[in-house]
């Protein structure tokens, strides 16, 4: 997901004015640690690394609760060896993350930010090919996407990307995602 948006320095800093204004306006010697040049740096860094996630099995988990793909699903399991391909049309996913940071000071966990993190991704079309009631594989053809960063009701950052086509099929991991029935 990082190749969509990411946490920097001044995010984490700007997070940090708005999380001290829920304090009523706290100060820095009030023992409020605050967050600025080099610690922002590693909280950015930290969360960052939240972002490492499989975007492609985030969105799968999205589309297996889709009717006629749990359908699909069903009918590859009644017929072993067989691959069901689903297309879906126009649509959006949304996923929504939190991404939560604990402030540490001396051993002692201080607070937490509560970072938002929501994903719209927008397709044109998508063909899905479901085997042994599991979605394998995905061709996702045209898609747009705009990831969205929030701290409680403030938006932090927001990135959209143009449409762009996506060559090739992207298979899942592993033996597949399982679709509920």
């Amino acid at each position: 997901m990082r190749d969509l948006i990411s946490f920097s320095q001044e995010d984490v800093e700007r997070a940090a004015v708005e999380r001290k204004g829920e304090k009523g306006g706290a100060a820095d010697g009030d023992g409020d640690p605050g967050f600025k040049g080099f610690a922002a740096g590693k909280v950015a860094e930290k969360l960052n690394e939240a972002l490492d996630m499989d975007l492609a099995e985030t969105l799968a988990e999205g589309w297996a609760k889709v009717k006629i793909v749990r359908e699909a699903a069903a009918r590859s399991i009644k017929a072993p060896g067989t691959t069901e391909v689903v297309t879906l049309g126009q649509h959006e996913q949304t996923s929504t993350h939190r991404p939560i940071l604990t402030l540490v000071v001396a051993e002692q966990a201080v607070s937490d930010l509560v970072f938002t993190l929501e994903l719209v991704v927008r397709f044109k079309s998508v063909k899905l090919a479901i085997s042994g009631g599991k979605l394998q594989s995905v061709a996702p053809g045209e898609a747009s996407a705009i990831a969205r960063l929030k701290y409680k009701s403030v938006q932090l950052k927001e990135q959209s990307t143009p449409a762009w086509v996506l060559p090739g099929v992207v298979r899942l991991p592993g033996d597949g995602l399982h679709v509920p029935l």
